[in-house]
């Protein structure tokens, strides 16, 4: 039952492993909210800001508006510093909730006083479902401005318009943590389902490395990422097709995998693919020659104790302006001579 709780109030409903895979999703769509109402804030504040120096209707509220100017350009700061600066990310989300709740709460308490809150309540459900946070501190946030808000009502208020008062406050605060907690936890699932969706359209289901799919995507991308060089390492697998036919199609689906597993401890999964039925291909960024020959001939090592063998073609570029598809051609290249030096000295059907 608590760890029921706690999936739902910390991570929506899902687990902590789910939540963290969309993590920079999260913050990055916080961001450009958070900014785009920043930006909005300002201007509609400044409008009325304006308006209070020739309108008598918001004179009263000039200094409401001054804070809610200044408060705004501040955060719009932060929103921009926050894609450098990642945990500036909520702090900008928070600045921007407590703009329109603070603007709320002083135009009901401190300008209006005898008059029935209407824009706090509208801001208390409002704002939250804009942006994307655990329930447990969006709660804690409306909470506390809840409480906030009742405080100043009971210096600035009296009367009935105070009862009425404080009991929407709290009608709409529950109101508005129970819609933020169930619009938070479908926006979550919806992002955790389609990043595994997104992970399952570029993941081979039988090594668990990337597909041919993510190679095509990601291929163009490469002479960008590296600083001072690249290596791509082309790797057949042989005799797989013979294994299949004296031991079945499990006994190769086995071979695979190992030979996947030994390809992904030395050059890790994020950019090693399986390319076609017996084919890999791994690229590693600003390593040394040598270092990535040792990891070769550790993979080598690893496949032989098996009793398996790989043919392995490796090229390598150590300056910038690297022509991708002459690099793939070339280690290609040099693993089919790698192949045709094996079936020199092993019996050729064991293609």
């Amino acid at each position: 039952m608590w760890q029921k709780i706690k999936e739902y109030a910390f991570y929506g409903d899902t687990d902590r492993e789910s939540y963290h895979s969309i993590k920079d999703r999260l913050e990055a769509s916080n961001r450009i909210t958070a900014l785009v109402f920043a930006t909005g804030a300002s201007i509609l504040i400044s409008i009325m800001l304006l308006l209070s120096f020739f309108l008598d209707g918001f004179s009263g509220s000039k200094p409401v508006y001054i804070f809610g100017v200044i408060f705004s350009i501040i955060q719009i700061v932060i929103a921009l510093l926050s894609k450098k600066i990642p945990a500036l990310t909520y702090v900008s989300v928070y600045m921007a909730i407590s703009v329109f709740l603070i603007y709320g709460i002083a135009i009901a308490t401190l300008t209006r006083p005898d008059q029935q809150t209407v824009t706090f309540m509208v801001m208390l459900i409002f704002v939250p479902l804009i942006f994307v946070d655990r329930p447990i501190r969006m709660a804690a946030s409306l909470i506390f401005y809840i409480i906030a808000f009742i405080i100043m009502a009971c210096q600035t208020k009296t009367g009935s318009i105070l009862s009425v008062d404080i009991t929407d406050a709290i009608i709409f605060g529950v109101l508005a943590v129970f819609s933020e907690s169930v619009v938070y936890r479908a926006k979550i699932r919806g992002y955790v389902l389609e990043n595994k969706l997104h992970i399952m359209s570029e993941t081979d289901q039988l090594t668990g490395l990337n597909n041919r799919n993510c190679y095509e995507w990601r291929l163009e991308t490469y002479p960008s990422i590296y600083k001072k060089s690249i290596g791509c390492i082309y790797i057949d697998v042989n005799g797989l097709h013979e294994l299949n036919n004296t031991k079945g199609h499990k006994a190769g689906d086995e071979m695979l995998q190992y030979i996947a597993d030994a390809v992904k401890k030395q050059f890790g999964k994020k950019d090693t693919y399986r390319v076609g039925g017996d084919e890999y291909v791994a690229f590693v960024l600003d390593l040394s020659k040598a270092e990535v020959e040792d990891k070769i001939k550790e993979m080598r090592a690893q496949v032989s104790e098996q009793g398996y063998h790989a043919a392995v073609g490796f090229e390598f570029h150590d300056a910038k302006d690297v022509d991708i598809n002459t690099l793939i051609v070339s280690a290609e290249s040099k693993m089919y001579k790698d192949k045709s030096n094996y079936y020199k000295v092993h019996d050729r059907r064991a293609r």
